[in-house]
């Protein structure tokens, strides 16, 4: 859909331009107001929240020279991540049957990465969705109200189907035999119709803040008792099974970098 107010087409899509072989008079052609439009719906469609709107590969930061918070592991980390990440999009479906998991803390450029491979793909014709893992669940939950008009298939069905989806958060939600149910319910549907039908395939990216391994931590009591606390892990969160099915799946990649949100914010309040 044309801009009404478009100086080059005047609302109608097209556009004159000189002829490509130098013959005399000039040839319509699509106007780009409306490849612009296209990629906006495009990205409208695949429900890109917002605030990801600037997330691409070139506005990844890998060269962060703040050697007191980033260490030389922290940017081969993010270095590694995003190579990682533009190579499966540009091959993508030619050299890959699987998809990625972006596993590390909160705000070391997971969902950055998973927004900008998705992005790419979509240029490239393929279908996608985004969706939150917590607000996916809500969704399917408020779907069971008697005055509501979805139903729990009418949410997951095209969350199975698509080709490319992003699944952003795996394991916030506070695990429950419901919770591991539908989200064992999306990944096993996705992995069996992938296996079934190879010319329908089924790509799933996923980001999530829990790791594999966690470090004990041990603490004494004052009457000498010896506590050990331990992080949860991403199948503490979704299961084994699943994380077992992933391992399938995907591709592990590991961000492990500092909270970068954190870390701006607080050089936001040193400067004010």
């Amino acid at each position: 859909m044309a801009l009404e107010n478009c100086p080059l087409c005047g609302g109608t899509g097209w556009k004159l331009v000189p002829r490509g072989d130098g013959s005399p008079g000039k040839m319509a052609t699509g106007c780009d107001c409306s490849m612009e439009n296209r990629a906006e719906r495009v990205i409208k469609r695949a429900s890109i929240p917002k605030r990801y709107e600037t997330c691409d590969f070139e506005s990844f930061v890998t060269d962060l020279d703040d050697g007191d918070r980033y260490k030389p592991e922290h940017l081969l980390s993010l270095k590694q991540a995003k190579l990682i990440a533009q190579k499966f999009a540009l091959e993508y479906p030619t050299t890959t049957d699987t998809g990625l998991l972006f596993m590390g803390n909160s705000g070391s450029g997971k969902t950055h990465l998973a927004v900008a491979t998705l992005k790419e793909l979509l240029k490239r014709g393929f279908a996608a969705y985004f969706c939150e893992y917590g607000k996916l669940l809500k969704q399917v939950q408020e779907s069971y109200r008697p005055e509501s008009e979805a139903t729990q298939m009418s949410i997951l069905n095209p969350i199975v189907e698509v080709e490319v989806l992003v699944i952003d958060s795996l394991g916030e939600i506070k695990p429950s035999s419901w919770v591991l149910d539908i989200i064992g319910y999306i990944l096993n549907e996705r992995y069996i119709r992938a296996s079934r039908d190879f010319t329908h395939r089924r790509c799933t990216i996923l980001t999530t803040n829990f790791l594999d391994d966690v470090p004990e931590k041990q603490s004494r009591l004052p009457n000498g008792r010896l506590i050990v606390n331990r992080e949860e892990t991403l199948a503490d969160r979704i299961g084994e099974r699943m994380r077992s099915r992933l391992y399938e799946m995907c591709r592990t990649v590991e961000v492990l970098a500092p909270d970068f949100r954190r870390e701006v914010r607080q050089s936001s309040r040193a400067r004010a």
